[in-house]
């Protein structure tokens, strides 16, 4: 025997919907997104409040310990200084010299000059191209007061650690400028 129902409001429905079952609605585009920012802003509060009170409640963690983590660097008002040399006289050093000025016979006055202060002058040589400025350079940090001390001795120039002069068989190489002329 079969049942026979009414027809009523509800076996009607509007053209164009579909049935998804009762009371479910379509899924909004980007609704994931919005689960997951919860969620990492639930897991964000927890982490703060479980370090939190790690540091209220015990000895061994402090608010210090996070400070070298995210410190801040503070520009200082006077800069540090630049650990330097003294300047010295250092007859162990070999020096050539490479005059540079455009004048002939500098190299062998400097270098007599030199030879007369205690340095040992290896070699005298000339310079095709004139440079401005006089300039001792130095192939190993640790002939830094050497450079100094030979800088003083010419009286001019300033001092550079380079290898552009490690092919000679001297660590002290001082290049005469025309200012070495003044």
């Amino acid at each position: 025997m079969a049942d026979k129902t009414e027809h009523d409001q509800f076996d009607d429905l509007a053209p164009g919907l579909e049935r998804r079952g009762a009371h479910r609605a379509p899924a909004r585009p980007g609704a994931g997104w919005i689960k997951f920012a919860w969620a990492a802003l639930a897991t964000g509060v927890l982490v703060v409040a479980g370090v939190g009170t790690l540091i209220v409640t015990s000895d061994s963690i402090s608010m210090k310990d996070f400070e070298s983590i995210f410190a801040v660097p503070v520009a200082s008002a006077t800069p540090t200084p630049k650990a330097t040399a003294e300047p010295t006289v250092d007859p162990a050093s070999l020096v050539s010299i490479i005059n540079a000025t455009g004048e002939t016979g500098i190299a062998t006055q400097a270098g007599d000059a030199l030879s007369a202060e205690g340095w040992t002058v290896a070699a005298k040589t000339n310079s095709e191209t004139v440079v401005e400025e006089t300039m001792v350079y130095y192939v190993n940090p640790t002939f830094e007061g050497a450079a100094r001390g030979l800088a003083e001795s010419l009286g001019v120039g300033g001092i550079k650690l380079t290898d552009k002069y490690v092919d000679s068989n001297s660590q002290l190489t001082a290049v005469l400028g025309s200012d070495y002329l003044q």
